[in-house]
């Protein structure tokens, strides 16, 4: 199969396939990417950050962009701080201008071209301080052919994604590699398991295979009732894959193993396997067994450190299957002793109480402890409220004495009904941090967001200073308390939106207590933005805030 964008131009084979069952064609794509790259170009600013949910519009714009020029900033998430942050640096948020009639624009797909295009991808990094990583077009073209070389993928299969495009992996496995080869893609980032399976019947009239890019979050959430349809393989990265995961699907799933820095390293079929290397990736073992990289897809075509510690089968071959043998960060000294974070949350995870935990050093009065972030059954869940926190602490740190020393048992616990997580389906571990110092707001566990609604799943842990003093023997979230972090939700998501000047429509229909996980949803029409915190079907609280905006000042 030909791999390149340069083959597909006047193909009239669909590429994206919309929610309604209509499809764009690749001819048509690069029609609208030479029109909008015809209005780009008059734009001053050299950099321009791009963030847009809807995926075609998101392809039309990041390849206008790159012909008109520009160097691409794929952020993260669209928040304000991050959109003050930028704007501070004269570098705006890209979106789609009105076409003139007579703009046209000849596309460009020389080497000069794909080497000069530059994108910037956001990594957490392994601090969690995001660190920008720059890329050609050119290497994410060789990542797509090395994708290509290494998979045995159907020519014509439709890519479904319920990761964002946004990121690295999305970017590469849903958009670039179908526009590289001539496939197609679906449109609309899907949220659940049975989202999957309902768009896979709805292109069923195109009568080709699909294959899915998920992510272990998604994939544990999965049941043995959801069944797969024409689906080729289904693809997992950003996590380790949790073991007994992959008989809950009808499909073999691949686990993609890299990071932004490298970009893909190599992928395995099952839960102990040993890793294989992409055909385009060279590895070696260097000092304390950690594991270089070398390919032609990287950010560098030096050799890439990765902080993970390896064990190769053949230490001789650049192409040798290895096994993973966790990050040499997590190694820690606590009062001159070396401990491995992983080691320790493999010896917690063998709790019958405990389903998932993050273990990290918390900085307290000059000190550094271990402090723990767990996820416990639902059986252990209710016991915890039962006994109280403090009592079910306890006897954990008891049953750890037998499995860990008594330095490695955890100082500080919190618990949670599931891992907070970002919009990339990653752990965010300065997040987990922050969850030990005085607490403000209620416990981010996921959202979601368009245009104009945004939902987001809060936990009300007991920690929150809210519930202190409200009532001692029966604690609840006060209503005062709740206005305060929808108005930081609501000016977190909108930049514009400046202080709170008035309500309407306030109603507290129901208590918050701790250990709820209540869902808060808010829309927004002009400066006026409503919200509702629901816990089930159960309304608690609803009403509309009013904001100040930057044509009132």
């Amino acid at each position: 199969m030909s791999c390149h964008f340069q083959h597909h131009l006047h193909s009239s084979r669909p590429l994206c396939i919309q929610a309604d069952s209509s499809s764009v064609s690749f001819h048509t794509f690069w029609l609208d990417v030479a029109e909008q790259t015809a209005q780009i170009q008059q734009l001053e600013q050299p950099i321009w950050a791009l963030w847009q949910e809807h995926s075609y519009e998101f392809l039309v714009l990041l390849f206008a962009a790159l012909q008109a020029g520009k160097q691409v900033l794929l952020p993260p998430h669209r928040v304000s701080d991050l959109e003050k942050e930028l704007a501070e640096q004269q570098i705006y948020f890209l979106k789609r201008l009105p076409s003139t009639a007579e703009s046209t624009f000849e596309l460009q797909f020389d080497a000069a071209f794909l080497n000069q295009a530059q994108l910037y991808f956001y990594t957490s990094g392994s601090t969690g301080q995001p660190k920008k990583i720059p890329r050609s077009l050119q290497q994410l073209f060789n990542e797509v052919c090395g994708l290509e070389d290494s998979f045995d993928l159907p020519e014509q299969a439709v890519a479904i994604a319920t990761v964002s495009h946004q990121h690295i992996y999305g970017l590469l496995f849903k958009l670039l590699w179908p526009l590289a080869s001539g496939r197609s893609f679906y449109q609309k980032q899907l949220a659940f398991p049975e989202d999957v399976v309902d768009s896979q019947k709805k292109i069923a009239h195109v009568q080709l295979p699909n294959y899915l890019i998920s992510s272990p979050a998604l994939l544990k959430r999965w049941t043995t009732d959801v069944i797969l349809q024409d689906c080729h393989r289904v693809y997992s990265s950003g996590g380790k894959l949790d073991a007994g995961v992959r008989p809950l699907l009808n499909r073999p799933i691949t686990e993609v193993f890299g990071s932004s820095e490298t970009g893909g390293i190599a992928h395995r079929q099952a839960d102990d396997a040993l890793w294989t290397p992409f055909a385009n990736v060279d590895i070696q073992c260097v000092e304390q067994q950690e594991l270089a990289v070398k390919t032609n897809h990287a950010f560098s075509a030096d050799w890439i450190l990765t902080g993970d510690k390896v064990k190769l089968m053949d230490a001789q071959n650049p192409k040798s299957p290895f096994q993973l043998l966790g990050r040499l960060d997590r190694i820690v000294k606590l009062e001159e002793k070396r401990l491995s974070l992983d080691a320790i949350e493999v010896k917690i995870v063998e709790l019958v109480e405990i389903q998932h935990c993050h273990v990290l050093i918390h900085e307290k009065e000059q000190r550094q402890i271990l402090a723990v972030v767990a996820v416990l059954t639902e059986e252990a869940r209710v016991l915890l409220i039962e006994k109280g926190k403090a009592v079910f602490t306890a006897q954990l740190k008891k049953q750890l004495q037998n499995k860990l020393e008594s330095i490695a048992i955890p100082r500080q616990w919190r618990f949670l009904t599931q891992m907070p997580q970002n919009a990339q389906s990653k752990l965010n571990k300065q997040y987990l941090k922050s969850l030990f110092q005085p607490m403000i707001l209620p416990v981010v566990l996921k959202q979601q967001s368009q245009d104009t609604q945004i939902s987001y799943a809060l936990e009300f842990v007991p920690e929150l200073e809210c519930f202190k003093g409200h009532f001692p023997n029966f604690p609840i979230y006060p209503g005062v308390g709740q206005i305060g972090f929808i108005q930081h939700f609501a000016k977190q998501n909108w930049a514009d939106l400046l202080w709170c000047n008035g309500f309407e429509q306030l109603k507290f229909q129901g208590l918050i207590q701790p250990y709820q996980v209540v869902e808060l949803v808010l829309s927004r029409k002009a400066h006026k933005v409503s919200f509702e915190l629901k816990n089930r079907d159960k309304i608690l609280a609803s009403g509309r805030l009013l904001f100040a905006v930057p044509s009132d000042v």
